[in-house]
């Protein structure tokens, strides 16, 4: 209630009944929890969505998932190079990774 958190859920459980609800092929959108990762090749997008065999943060898990010879840059490229933008650009995405961009 008053989240907005599983609105990808929610929303279509509750139009279902007022308009037609059509499921995409596997590659529209590739998860590691229901997902070989044979198939990870053919992956339009990729969820990153929690995987209960592995407990970890989020962003440990996209470093895992994002990664390997499918990918032009791996996700740690990527996040070094938004985190090199940010500094460059004096912008701040959230209190605690503010201590971590400040100068020693």
């Amino acid at each position: 209630p008053n989240s907005l958190a599983n609105l990808d859920q929610d929303l279509p459980n509750y139009a279902q009944s007022m308009i037609p609800i059509h499921s995409l092929p596997q590659e529209w959108l590739w998860c590691e929890s229901w997902c070989s990762e044979e198939t990870k090749a053919a992956a339009k997008t990729i969820d990153l969505c929690n995987n209960p065999m592995y407990k970890e943060p989020k962003l440990q898990m996209a470093k895992r998932v994002i990664s390997g010879e499918l990918f032009k840059e791996s996700w740690v490229e990527l996040d070094d190079e938004i985190r090199e933008l940010e500094i460059k650009h004096h912008i701040v995405a959230s209190t605690t990774e503010a201590a971590s961009l400040a100068p020693v």
